[in-house]
Formats: structure tokens, sequence, C-alpha cells
């Protein structure tokens, strides 16, 4: 199904697992914030840059992995100005000399010959000021060629540095968990400016076709995972009457310092469309017990039109196992990185951030029958703040984003976060849920079908 506007010819490219949009360039507009439909636009997307060009009634379509692409040329094609003032001097001196030599000698040829020919010159010099010999240009190289994206106003100019510069962050910044891609995917189908979680690696073939509600990997011997479904699906309401607290700013530092001093936990991440309330295409869950300093065991669900997905990995430091019907330990590790990266994004770290850099807006004490837990909330949140949840170092303009943390009173340690982020033009909205259980449990995340042994000090 094509996610561009149906009157383009880019219809005719379908977009790849977890690919979306990022903006276009059109070469008489200037930078567009959705699918453009010009004669010459250049369409970037997380994974690709797409140029459309159309010239004696036949379109040219060239598309570009962004891995391809080495250097980064803008041709900033401005009038002379020089061709200008020399043009009009031309034509003035002509002109004036043209009438002196008619007032004298009253001799055509002469006037011709000699007037004539100076304001030829001014004419052809103000025709290079119209008229440049070059239109201005961005060009990717990609080695042995160069895609040319003509630039034909002063706005198509301006915006191509703003282009330039958002290529350049896609390749440079690899979100968590895409494969192959430069940024994250976007959880619905819809071409929007709206943050998306860093997704899932591509889907195989050889996963679970069920659509069933999703399901933690199967719990650890200490029942951990029960713990954290538990903790996912509190049902919380406030504390009537509460007495104040006077001490918010001192439980935030002892909040961060036994969060971040937990040596494991495990936790489960919920990304979805909060307007469906059953997972559908897009959403994603991990499921992930960590040890430190660098043991993960993973488990991710995603969703498509027809049916759920999962993958399983575990990583030990430098090592790599990968489920795909038998445990395979990978020889080519940088197939893999992606998943490494998703790995250290799934961590508490990203939800401390929040605790460390904003302010919260209102504060409260929620109880779920039996346990206290100090509630936060951080509306709004800055796109610094926001960019490690959502997985991109620079997020679009234009969006909002709130937060709400909950801390546990009997231990100050965080147990769980809820981001929902909103698009301001368009309204549609993404909720990131995460919850933290087990803290600092024995938990033991080994090599797969290795005896539970201590490992040896790589």
């Amino acid at each position: 199904m094509s996610r561009f506007a149906q009157e383009s010819a880019e219809h005719q490219i379908p977009w790849l697992q977890g690919e979306r949009f990022e903006l276009a360039l059109d070469s008489n507009v200037g930078a567009v914030h959705s699918p453009a439909k010009g004669d010459n636009t250049l369409t970037v997307t997380t994974h690709r840059v797409i140029r459309l060009g159309h010239a004696g009634g036949a379109w040219d379509t060239e598309v570009v992995p962004l891995n391809r692409i080495h250097e980064i040329e803008i041709l900033d094609v401005s009038r002379d100005s020089s061709k200008l003032k020399n043009g009009l001097l031309a034509l003035a001196a002509g002109v004036l000399l043209a009438w002196i030599i008619w007032q004298v000698f009253e001799v055509m040829p002469f006037v011709i010959l000699s007037g004539g020919l100076l304001t030829l010159v001014g004419v052809w010099q103000l025709s290079g000021y119209l008229f440049p010999d070059e239109d201005g240009a961005l060009l990717l190289h990609t080695g042995s060629h160069a895609v040319r994206h003509p630039l034909l106003t002063t706005e198509a100019r301006r915006d191509a540095y703003l282009v330039a510069h958002r290529i350049y962050e896609l390749i440079a910044y690899a979100a968590p968990g895409v494969t192959g891609a430069p940024s994250a995917p976007a959880a619905q189908p819809a071409p929007s400016s709206v943050p998306t979680p860093p997704a899932a690696p591509y889907l195989n073939e050889g996963s679970s076709d069920s659509m069933a509600p999703p399901t933690l990997a199967p719990p650890p011997e200490n029942g951990t995972a029960l713990e954290l479904a538990a903790v996912l699906t509190l049902a919380l309401h406030s504390v009537p009457n509460p007495e104040p607290i006077t001490d918010v700013a001192e439980r935030v530092v002892r909040c961060i310092a036994a969060t971040e001093g937990s040596m494991s936990y495990v936790t489960r991440e919920v990304i979805r469309d909060p307007s469906h309330e059953q997972m559908t295409h897009g959403d994603y869950v991990w499921d992930m017990e960590f040890a430190s300093p660098d043991r993960f065991r993973v488990t991710q669900s995603g969703w498509s039109d027809t049916r759920e997905v999962r993958e399983r990995w575990i990583s030990i430091g430098s090592e790599f196992y990968s489920h795909a019907g038998t445990w395979q330990k990978p020889t080519d590790l940088t197939r893999f990185e992606p998943e490494q990266k998703l790995n250290r994004h799934l961590t508490v770290g990203k939800f401390v951030g929040v605790l460390r850099q904003g302010h919260p807006t209102s504060h409260g004490l929620d109880s779920d029958g039996e346990k206290q837990y100090l509630q936060m909330r951080y509306e709004p949140l800055n796109r610094e703040t926001l960019a490690p949840i959502l997985g991109n170092p620079s997020p679009p303009q234009g969006v909002l984003g709130f937060a709400i943390i909950w801390i546990d009173t009997e231990t100050d340690l965080l147990v769980k976060a809820e981001v929902r982020v909103t698009e301001a033009t368009s309204g549609r909205q993404l909720l990131f849920e995460q919850a933290f259980a087990s803290y600092n449990s024995d938990l033991q995340i080994d090599r797969p079908d290795a005896p539970l042994e201590p490992e040896p000090t790589n």
C-alpha cells in the first residue's frame, strides 16, 4: 500500500518495513513536511532518499539508501550583482555613445558599430544576471554516482541546508532497533512528523502468528516476570486526604541514586497507539532482563495487520545470540548492532534523565491498595528530554509530550513511567509505558544451553 500521495509517481515505490517519512524538498516551494506532489521533489525517509523528476513528459525516479551517501553538496547559485551593474553601465554607455555619434555624423552605420555593440554587451550582461548559466542544486554523492536535485527558487536554496542537515542526522545517528536504517520507524503507516519509537528489526517469517494480547517470556525461577506484569497493570488511585509531601526534591535525589545503583532488574516497555484498545499494526512490546554491567535477555513482539511476530536474543558483553527456531551465535555481529543499541535504550536511564532535567509540575500520592507510590507529572517535556525516550537525537519540531513517573515510597525505586507524545498539528498520539521490577534480584543471564555457572572474565 502506498504511503505517498496517490497523485505522485512515488506510489510506485512501496515503503520498507518500519520506514517513515521525514521531509521533502520541492525544487520550487522548498521544504515541505508532508509527502510532496510536485514535478521535482526530493523525499527523505528514515531509510533512503527518493528523487522524483519530471521533464518532457517522462518521470525520472532515483532511490538511494542513506548508508550509500558519502557526501552532501549544495550549489547555492544566486544572481551575480556585478553582471547587473556592468550590464546597466554598458547599456547606458551604448545608448549615450550612439546618441552622440548620431548628433555629430548622422551616419547610421557608425551609430550601430559603436553604440550598438556596447548596447549588445549590456543586454548580454543583464541576461546573465536574469538567467544564470546554472541552477542551484543539492547533490548527494554515492561514490560513482551523484543524485542532483535542482534548486530553482530562493526558498528551495534556503531550505536545502535544512534538508542536508536532516539527512546528515539520519546517517550519523542510528536509532535503536532499526536494521539498516538511521532512525526509528513509525508506529502507524500514516505520513506524519509524529516522533516514533525505536522500532523492531525486520520481523522474520518463522514467528508466532497469533493476535493475542502481549505476553511475557517464560518467567525466571524467581517469578520476576509475574511481578513485572503486576507493576505494569497497577490499578492506582489517589490516596484520599494524604499528608502534604514536603520533601519531593529529596525523594527524587534518593530515587536517582537508588535506581542508578541497581545491579539488575526486569522491565517491559509497550509502545502503542492509545486510540486503540487492542494491540494493532505498528505496536511493539519489549520484555528485558538486565544484569549489570552488560547482560541482557530480550523478547520482542511486534504487530502487523494480521499477526504478532516475536523474536528473542541474549547479549553478554560482546557476545550475541539470536533465536530463530534454535539458538544461534552470528558470526557477523554488525548485523545485530541495532539490537545491541536497543538493549541500552530499554534501560531505566532515559527516565532518570527526566528526573534530572525536569521539574515536576504536580505531584501526588497513589496507592494500589497495598503500597503507596509518589506520582510526579512533568509537562511539557522539552525536545532534549524527549530525545532519549524516542530514540531520536533530533525530535521533529511541533512535538508535545508529558511524562508521569511513579516512585515506590518504601524503596525509592522508579517502578513505572508513562510518556504521551502528541503532534501539535494533527493531534496524533503515541503512548510509551514502561514498568520496572525485581531490582537487585539474582538474575541468571547465561549463554543459551550453557550450565548456570560463573562466566569466565572476558
